[in-house]
């Protein structure tokens, strides 16, 4: 008998937006002042979900705020979650598969130290090192939900340790953006295994219109390739 859990839409509950823009505008100005909390962070997103989403999770399952799918002994270790494709519209992909979601994780977030260790790295370098984290986070999609929020605190976290000041348009909440950069990450998702880094350059043209500092101005060519390809 295959036992069924309840799902989780965050959005759902009353008063969210009001509860999460004010929560979020304070995240995001502590983590433009606070050090320690950008590497808590960086080292382990896990410590941040419940800090966020816990007042949101139901009260039968309080897991589901602070632990990735794929975790066994847990209601996440087989849960799966598919979105809605852009450019096949009535057709849906799915995120990473919960069974490989941990190992993934821990991968991803041993290479994030990596890329901001690497004080060879020029501005353009940082970006497309910001952009595999954003990517690769969003393809494994670690929580059951809240992923999005999560995933704009990393790329905040990051790009204060890289020295780059965070443009007034970028928000963790609410979201600030959408169909464009959506489809650009799509395309990096639905890849073929083995040739998602191709798409980074594109996400990174995007991404680099939160930035300000050296992206602040008009840009030419910013990536002419994306150099993991």
């Amino acid at each position: 008998m295959t036992t069924t859990f309840p799902p989780w839409q965050v959005h759902g509950t009353p008063n969210y937006d009001a509860i999460m823009q004010a929560r979020c505008e304070t995240l995001l100005s502590n983590i433009r002042r606070d050090s320690e909390l950008r590497q808590t962070i960086i080292a382990d997103p896990r410590a941040l979900h419940p800090d966020i989403f816990q007042r949101f999770a139901p009260s039968s399952h309080p897991e589901y705020a602070g632990t990735y799918r794929g975790t066994s002994g847990t209601s996440l270790a087989e849960r799966e979650i598919t979105a809605e494709r852009q450019l096949e519209p009535g057709s849906n992909f799915e995120f990473v598969r919960p069974v490989e979601v941990p190992a993934r994780m821990g991968t991803l977030l041993d290479e994030i130290k990596q890329l901001l260790e690497d004080r060879a790295a020029d501005d353009t370098g940082r970006l497309v090192a910001l952009t595999y984290a954003f990517c690769w986070f969003g393809k494994i999609h670690p929580f059951l939900d809240g992923n999005g929020h999560i995933q704009r605190a990393l790329f905040a976290a990051m790009a204060t340790e890289f020295g780059f000041p965070l443009s007034p348009r970028f928000a963790i909440h609410p979201r600030p953006y959408d169909r464009l950069l959506a489809t650009a990450l799509e395309l990096f998702t639905c890849s073929p295994a083995g040739e998602e880094n191709g798409e980074i350059g594109l996400v990174a043209e995007y991404l680099g219109f939160f930035l300000d500092g050296p992206f602040e101005g008009p840009r030419k060519n910013l990536l002419q390739a994306s150099p993991y390809a």
